[in-house]
């Protein structure tokens, strides 16, 4: 009996790391279109997540109102201060308007653009509160592609789906039922693709949560016949497994499928090994490598797309809403390890790198960033390095409109280092509408070794 005690009691320590999620569900809508699911996704991921292997502390939140999701919101921030792991999961309307997501309570009556900026929550204000939590990791699972429901009146500056928003901060993962400016199915048999994906992956044990988001790709691009492609963007700083600890010997990401679709194609191993070494910033050799050995392959499509993108004639930047193709997650990535520390205007940065992976992100900001939602871990650059050339993307921080992603490179040079990169970044208005680019350039030089 006492050893079996002591067993209990290793298991329990084992299980006691502060989990805390925020799950929302809005479908009964009474001056917009009424959606079928999102209350049943909300009920059934509330359960799941409270469930023995997940054992996170759940707020639950369904057709709520304004009043309600707020409340729920900040229940939900001060539960999960310093916690271990802080999860959202919101599936209802949504829609972007001058490129920033908006989620739509059930008793919205929106008419103008005043209306919207009154009776909405701003998907920001749901990221400032994980970021603010200082959990060592923060999950944002967002299901709210499905329409524009708002009228002609009110929709100046409105675009199709969801705008693209970035981990922009480090522990981040952000997971969207499909990509940037496109539009997902409510689903017709009880819960959304992306929904029933991630209630059957979720409870997987031993599955790193970049392999499992790949594998909730694979069921909803199946599920749906290809139309429709989960988007996640993550800043995490290691793996981490929310069911379960690392199993040895996993079978690798491209080599667990799932059933397609009937009349889906189905993707070979070579196929899905390629589409993953792909990475996020392939050449063009690369992709039209790719196409040269599966034409009719499982990225073929994303592939396309971007080299049509790539050789189109530069008349300045494109927008800072367009999506890029989604990437394959690459199977086991390594977590990543302070390198170093150094100096951008008098704030002092790490750097975390991996493989040809590389963060830049606030250690001890300087003083008066705050004042712009600078807190420590936020991104300045998130990317990758080879032959000592940088590329990736950087962020700019704007009281009013939160963290702006745009584009850079550059390359490292002298004795001590000094990491220059260069870009144009978006200019923004008070109501965030962009107006124009700048350039800029952000220069880290080096201070001192990890310890």
């Amino acid at each position: 009996m006492l050893l079996c005690l002591f067993w209990l009691a290793g298991a329990t320590a084992a299980l006691a790391d502060k989990r805390v999620a925020l799950v929302i569900g809005n479908g009964d809508y009474r001056t917009l279109g009424r959606l079928a699911n999102p209350v049943a996704d909300a009920d059934a991921m509330a359960t799941l997540l409270a469930g023995g292997p997940l054992g996170f502390k759940v707020i639950r939140a369904t057709d709520a109102d304004h009043a309600a999701m707020l409340r729920a919101m900040s229940e939900f921030g001060n539960e999960a201060t310093d916690a271990d792991i802080a999860l959202v999961y919101y599936a209802g309307h949504g829609m972007q308007v001058d490129q920033r997501n908006f989620l739509i309570p059930v008793g919205a009556d929106i008419k103008s653009r005043v209306d919207l900026a009154t009776q909405t929550i701003k998907l920001d204000d749901i990221s400032d509160i994980l970021s603010a939590s200082g959990a060592k990791a923060k999950i944002l699972l967002v299901d709210a592609c499905r329409n524009n429901p708002l009228p002609a009146s009110a929709s100046r500056g409105a675009s199709r789906g969801l705008a693209r928003l970035d981990a922009a901060s480090t522990g981040t993962l952000v997971a969207f039922a499909t990509g940037p400016n496109a539009v997902a199915d409510d689903g017709d048999n009880g819960h959304s693709p992306f929904a029933a994906a991630l209630l059957k992956r979720l409870p997987e044990a031993g599955i790193e949560i970049r392999r499992m988001l790949a594998l909730v790709r694979q069921d909803v691009h199946a599920a749906t016949n290809q139309r429709q492609t989960p988007w996640v963007d993550e800043a995490l700083l290691g793996d981490l497994y929310l069911s379960g600890s690392a199993i040895s010997g996993s079978v690798p990401i491209a080599t667990q499928q799932p059933s397609p679709a009937p009349g889906s194609p189905v993707p070979d191993k070579a196929d899905m090994a390629a589409c993953t070494d792909l990475g996020t910033e392939p050449t063009p050799i690369k992709l039209e490598a790719y196409l040269d050995n599966f034409p009719k392959g499982y990225c073929a499509a994303s592939v396309r797309r971007r080299l049509e993108a790539l050789a189109k004639p530069a008349a300045g930047p494109a927008p800072i809403s367009a999506s890029p193709a989604p990437a394959p997650a690459r199977p086991d990535p390594p977590p990543y390890t302070i390198s170093s520390y150094w100096n951008h205007n008098g704030s002092r940065v790490a750097l975390s790198a991996s493989e040809g992976n590389r963060l830049f992100y606030y250690e001890a900001p300087r003083p008066g960033l705050a004042e712009v939602g600078v807190r420590k871990g936020a991104l300045l650059f998130k990317g990758s390095a080879s032959g000592g050339v940088y590329r990736g993307q950087a962020y700019v921080f704007s009281r009013e409109c939160g963290p702006i992603s745009y584009r850079v490179e550059g390359s490292a040079a002298g004795k001590p280092p000094i990491i220059t990169l260069r870009g144009k970044a978006p200019r923004r208005a008070k109501d965030c509408a962009q107006t124009g680019w700048r350039d800029d350039t952000l220069v880290f030089r080096y201070d001192s070794a990890a310890r």
